[in-house]
């Protein structure tokens, strides 16, 4: 078994969430279900201690929590109770019931799901600032794999420019959202140093069938690219964690 901090082939396990995020993540899955209500009053602070067994510190940081997404409110007197309106909570990538390799991959799927699009659209709409924009991220990411640099926050840049060329401030404001942490380089991390030039080299060629697409204004190009560029990063990843899955139990 792998424990929380240790590496598999330079990948760390997710770390063991605090008792106040467990007790906080049953409590919303409790109103997420419907069995806390719009309007219903939460268990008293003791009840929550003997159902949970936990201290009553927990169970005020877990409500703190659930407070700061909206998710309830307190009253004073009168106890906590559910918000009558839980249509605008937080968007959250710190699930802590997947595993730091489903995280990534199913991260991976939701770019894939928008990213696709935004690549079309940006060959729809972008204005010449946006071409220079994507342009000048693509030469930034091949001068860092020049100098031997990840190229994570230059790819992002990249990717982040397109997004910006829609023209949707929600698409750009998304992307920004889930930050350069999105770009996975574990895998990369992982091959041997010809195959790693090799790779990077595929990567700045599809970054360049992206971006001419997107010049020459062909929308279905553009997706057809951005779709190819990363699904090869998508598939790539996941042989790398059932490698690693594997070495788990059978190391040598």
């Amino acid at each position: 078994m792998v424990r929380s901090g240790e590496t598999i082939r330079g990948l760390h396990a997710r770390p063991r969430p605090k008792l106040s995020e467990q007790v906080g993540g049953e409590l919303r899955a409790m109103i997420q279900r419907g069995d806390l209500a719009p309007g219903d009053r939460l268990p008293t602070e003791s009840a929550l201690v003997a159902l949970f067994g936990v201290s009553r510190t927990v169970v005020r940081e877990a409500i703190s929590g659930l407070r700061v997404d909206g998710l309830v409110r307190a009253h004073q007197g009168r106890g906590v109770f559910v918000s009558d309106d839980l249509s605008h909570q937080p968007f959250r990538l710190d699930r802590e019931e997947l595993s730091l390799a489903e995280h990534m991959l199913q991260t991976m799927e939701l770019r894939l799901s928008m990213e696709v699009a935004s690549a079309e659209l940006a060959a729809a709409r972008r204005t010449d600032t946006d071409l220079e924009a994507i342009e000048a991220a693509m030469r930034s990411h091949h001068a860092a794999h020049l100098v031997g640099a990840g190229g994570q926050k230059e790819d992002f840049a990249f990717h982040l420019a397109i997004a910006e060329a829609t023209q949707n401030n929600y698409v750009a404001d998304f992307l920004r959202f889930l930050g350069p942490f999105i770009i996975p380089q574990s895998a990369m991390r992982q091959m041997p140093d010809d195959e790693r030039e090799i790779y990077q080299a595929s990567l700045r060629d599809e970054h360049a069938e992206i971006a001419g697409a997107i010049k020459r204004r062909d929308p279905k190009a553009a997706a057809e690219s951005m779709r190819a560029h990363l699904m090869r990063g998508l598939e790539l990843n996941r042989r790398s964690f059932a490698e690693s899955h594997s070495a788990r139990y059978y190391d040598g």
